[in-house]
């Protein structure tokens, strides 16, 4: 089978990179006006470039897309794509807003025609494994996340929506939970053209997430702390890393023990579970899927709609940080 990769730049190579090891991909065909596009790939046998998307479906036929190309253009990009009747999927966020996000679903509805989210991170093994073990932590009642990101010189958009968007998704995945209220600050602190620093603070249903982003680090930075009332897990999202700390007994008063020591080994830390993860590409992994999907094997475990909330969270997200106070999250 062939697939069809729209927009050939950093993250549309990761995809044609993966599509290309792919033993059932015979084809991976490019669409992109770039001059740079057939040298980038041109070592690849399996690659075949052409300038625009009429040409390339006039002369290949494919399974799917993925669309790689800067958010601004995801609206009429996918547009095309739907109204050919091409199964996609639509790299993070959805749309650059609200509106376009739903007219886009809309029309893939209208059309019958699937469309995916690419929030990869949803199969990234260890949230995986957190999803799987998420009763032992008891009630969630709070999360934290920290996605920091060395300077790019790429424009990205603000942070809320090239990089808050992913943590926001993963907590009403692991919840199933969306956010319902939002307290936020954006800052420009390296590029001049995009908020390259936010920190939010979303409300779900009895349960509170704080969500810190940034590309101003000097490094990258992927973590998350689950706290449940009976346990706390730490993921690691680059290294895919889970513990889990729960204690075995209720802990007695702190007056009960002797010495400070005792205190922090019986009730500081609790026990430890590192839990096995079998490592993979989390792209690798959610491009399979959508394949799948595209063959009607599976229902897609990132949908449209996803997306769409996501959206949504950043864009009342960025109007808090503007306005000062708390914002409803709607769609």
């Amino acid at each position: 089978m062939n697939v069809l990769v729209v927009g050939a730049g950093s993250m549309g190579g990761h995809h044609v990179r993966v599509y290309s090891e792919m033993p059932e991909v015979e084809r991976v065909v490019v669409a992109d006006p770039s001059p740079d596009a057939a040298k980038k790939f041109k070592e690849n046998s399996k690659v075949v470039c052409y300038d625009s998307i009429k040409e390339a479906l006039y002369k290949e036929e494919v399974v799917g897309a993925s669309v790689a190309v800067p958010t601004a253009l995801h609206y009429q990009v996918g547009e095309e794509l739907v109204e050919r009747g091409i199964p996609l999927l639509m790299e993070k966020p959805l749309c650059d807003s609200l509106k376009d996000g739903a007219k886009l679903i809309a029309l893939a509805k209208k059309r019958n025609v699937l469309l995916m989210t690419g929030h990869l991170e949803r199969f990234n093994p260890a949230i995986q494994a957190l999803k799987e073990n998420l009763k032992m932590l008891g009630k969630p009642v709070y999360a934290s996340t920290h996605r920091y990101g060395i300077p790019s010189f790429r424009k990205l958009g603000d942070a809320l929506y090239d990089l808050a968007v992913h943590d926001v998704d993963l907590l009403s995945f692991l919840t199933g939970e969306r956010p319902t209220f939002v307290s936020a600050i954006e800052r420009r602190v390296l590029e001049k053209d995009a908020n390259d620093l936010c920190a939010a603070l979303f409300e779900f249903d009895g349960f509170t997430a704080s969500v810190e982003a940034n590309r101003v680090a000097p490094i990258k930075i992927r973590e998350m702390t689950f706290v449940g009332t009976e346990g706390v897990a730490r993921v690691d999202y680059t290294a895919q890393d889970l513990s889990i700390l729960r204690l075995s007994e209720i802990p007695k008063e702190y007056h009960e023990y002797k010495t400070f020591n005792e205190l922090v080994s019986r009730a500081g830390r609790g026990n430890e579970l590192r839990m096995f993860i079998r490592k993979d590409e989390p792209l690798r992994l959610e491009l399979r899927h959508f394949l799948d999907c595209c063959r009607g094997k599976v229902q897609p475990q990132v949908t449209a709609i996803d997306g769409l909330y996501a959206v949504a969270a950043a864009e009342a997200a960025s109007k808090a940080a503007k306005s000062g106070k708390r914002e409803k999250v709607t769609v």
